[in-house]
């Protein structure tokens, strides 16, 4: 899944409206999905504040509320419940492949006739498992690619 191309700005601070035209126009979740006064938006917006690096303010306040709005849409595409008569949420979790466990990331794998290897870099090892669980979406990686280039801050090698 590609993060779609739609103009978008940010007035430089995080805030509910910027964040739900980001989660209309980006990521596209619908209305009838996830309303606009929605408590889970809220939830999220303040829960990604919470976690996306104040550092990042450092490249550009653009720069921190897009990092913000992309963990706020993984949080809920991960979490947001469906509304009544609604399957958006649970449709793009499975597409995603969201709800099955995954312990790590597969580094080898093989039969009698092939084999394949990735190398993965050391900084993977030391993913937190709500890190590991923001590699499984595109916005979620998306953040941990602009915050993993904090690497020193964030104790990421």
């Amino acid at each position: 899944m590609q993060i779609p191309l739609a103009p978008f700005q940010t007035s430089g601070i995080p805030n509910l409206a910027d964040l739900t035209t980001f989660l209309r126009s980006v990521v596209e979740i619908p209305v009838e999905a996830l309303p606009d006064g929605s408590s889970y938006i809220q939830w999220a917006l303040s829960y990604a504040k919470q976690f996306t690096l104040d550092a990042a303010r450092m490249i550009g306040s653009d720069f921190y509320c897009f990092a913000v709005y992309l963990l706020a849409a993984s949080f809920l595409i991960n979490w947001a419940p469906d509304q009544d008569g609604q399957t958006f949420f649970q449709d793009l979790r499975q597409k995603l492949n969201l709800t099955s466990f995954k312990a790590g990331v597969v580094t080898s794998a093989g039969d009698s006739g092939t084999s394949a290897s990735i190398v993965s870099p050391q900084w993977l090892s030391s993913l937190t498992l709500m890190q590991l669980q923001a590699l499984q979406d595109p916005y979620g990686r998306q953040w941990l690619a602009m915050m993993q280039g904090f690497s020193p801050i964030w104790g990421m090698n």
